[in-house]
């Protein structure tokens, strides 16, 4: 069996043994058993210390296990845990997540215990996800290893988001961010210091797996630069790949190196690496989470021009400011709008409406003069994109329309994006809207920022196309 197709059993697992396990909420091996409970996989906890945890019966020592585990999690300090895999090893053992810290970026020491590591993956062929890692979360599976808090169910909904961190605390805001306003975890793993499985091993799996159409990648250094670009370009063909890039400065690249023990590239080549094999490079958090959310949701736009459809006048004025902002990722231009679709959008509202773009149907719009605006600017073939600034206030615009936009995406190829604030009530209004399969945002310049990614995602679809 090769690597990738051996990620299977390591990510969908029937048998988990779970060395270090405790009957301690606050230890890591007691929280990780814990939050495996859910998983219905059968459970193996091992530690010296316990007889029980949980109604499970403790194994003393790895020796004890059966010969069929699927996986192990090693929750105990670095040197034990090499020792523990070595045993692990000889139960036949084929999947290891290593959670400690204290390897290869702390010294001379840990070094040589990570090394140990890898040599062991290496010469008896089995997959060591770690060390330092926080986990993986896959909610379709319902396996869950992550041992710090990570949101609600909201993570469970529409997941499509493939999303692979070397950073633990990088990791946790996107799983943050999805259960905050809605965003579609596939999958989440956590690299940790790639002794053995490296972004590419995940880059090449989740490129096959069919639930997933966006990867999402946060990386400190990447040793194997032209295995992951041409496997990424590959897997661009089909699917969007946003990289999380860090390590730009010298002093930053100074801080990977004594985070993870690697040494980072140079920023300028990376980049221009990146660009050049057609994947989208963000520079912090919050838009590598915007970026994977949009294109996981939406396919593309088929063209740069943009309609805005407000009924809160100022905030329109700051949308046009952000679109005809010059921008290296995509140029955005205001789509000039056809006199029928002016005229539509005046009798369907009031004889003072704004028709020219931005459309300004005011405050005392409803639910009908968005919607039916909605519908003319969709109709108008000089416009690609359409970016909606609504604010829920019964009773005129009401909930109701969260339904009526979804609709209305789910019958036109143009992308609609929808700009909301409702003081404290906006996370809640734009998860609704995501779970509707509205794609939302809850400021003006990141609305905006989701249509370039779009559109910057078109045109490296067609430069494939033109490579054929």
């Amino acid at each position: 069996m090769d690597k990738i197709a051996s990620l299977k059993k390591f990510l969908d697992p029937e048998k988990i043994a779970v060395i270090g396990a405790s009957r301690s909420k606050n230890k890591v091996g007691g929280i990780i058993f814990r939050r495996l409970l859910n998983s219905r996989r059968r459970l193996f906890p091992v530690n010296p210390k316990e007889t029980a945890i949980e109604g499970y019966k403790v194994s003393p020592d790895i020796q004890s296990l059966p010969k069929d585990i699927d996986l192990a999690i090693i929750t105990i300090s670095a040197a034990a845990a090499v020792r523990s895999v070595e045993m692990c090893i000889e139960k036949g053992i084929p999947n290891y997540i290593i959670v400690a810290g204290g390897f290869g970026e702390v010294g001379a020491e840990g070094r040589a215990l990570e090394e140990k590591l890898k040599e062991l993956a290496k010469e008896k062929n089995v997959n060591i996800l770690g060390p330092n890692s926080l986990g993986i979360f896959l909610p379709d599976e319902n396996i869950d290893t992550i041992f710090v808090e990570h949101g609600d169910k909201s993570l469970d909904r529409n997941g499509k988001v493939a999303c692979i961190v070397q950073s633990g605390s990088v990791g946790v805001e996107a799983l943050g961010y999805a259960s905050n306003t809605g965003y579609g975890m596939r999958a989440f793993v956590g690299l940790g210091n790639k002794c053995d499985l490296d972004e590419i091993d995940f880059l090449y799996y989740f490129a096959q797996d069919k639930k997933t159409n966006c990867l999402g990648f946060y990386l400190e250094n990447i040793e194997k630069g032209r295995q992951f670009l041409t496997a990424a370009r590959k897997a661009s063909k089909e699917k969007p790949v946003v990289v999380l890039k860090a390590g730009r400065t010298h002093t930053a690249v100074s801080a990977v190196s004594s985070h993870t023990g690697k040494l980072a590239g140079s920023d300028n080549v990376i980049s221009g690496a990146l660009k050049q094999f057609g994947i989208q490079r963000v520079y912090d958090d919050e838009e590598f989470c915007d970026a994977t959310k949009v294109l996981s949701m939406l396919s593309g736009a088929p063209g740069n021009r943009v309609a805005v459809l407000t009924a809160a006048g100022g905030y329109g004025v700051m949308c046009t400011d952000f679109i005809e902002k010059k921008d290296t990722r995509a140029p955005l231009v205001m789509a000039k709008l056809s006199k029928d679709t002016q005229n539509r959008i005046k009798e369907a509202t009031f004889p003072f409406t704004a028709c020219e773009n931005p459309v300004d149907i005011t405050a005392s719009a409803d639910d009908r003069m968005f919607s039916e605006s909605l519908d003319a600017l969709i109709e108008d073939a000089g416009v690609d994109i359409i970016i909606c600034i609504t604010f829920f206030a019964p009773p005129g615009i009401t909930e109701n329309l969260i339904d009526i936009v979804a609709d209305k995406i789910k019958q036109s190829d143009k992308p609609v994006i929808v700009f909301t604030k409702y003081g404290p009530f906006t996370d809640n209004s734009i998860k609704n809207l995501f779970y509707a399969g509205v794609t939302a945002y809850p400021s003006v310049g990141r609305a905006v920022r989701a249509a370039r990614f779009l559109v910057e995602r078109t045109t490296i679809k067609k430069r494939f196309e033109q490579e054929v």
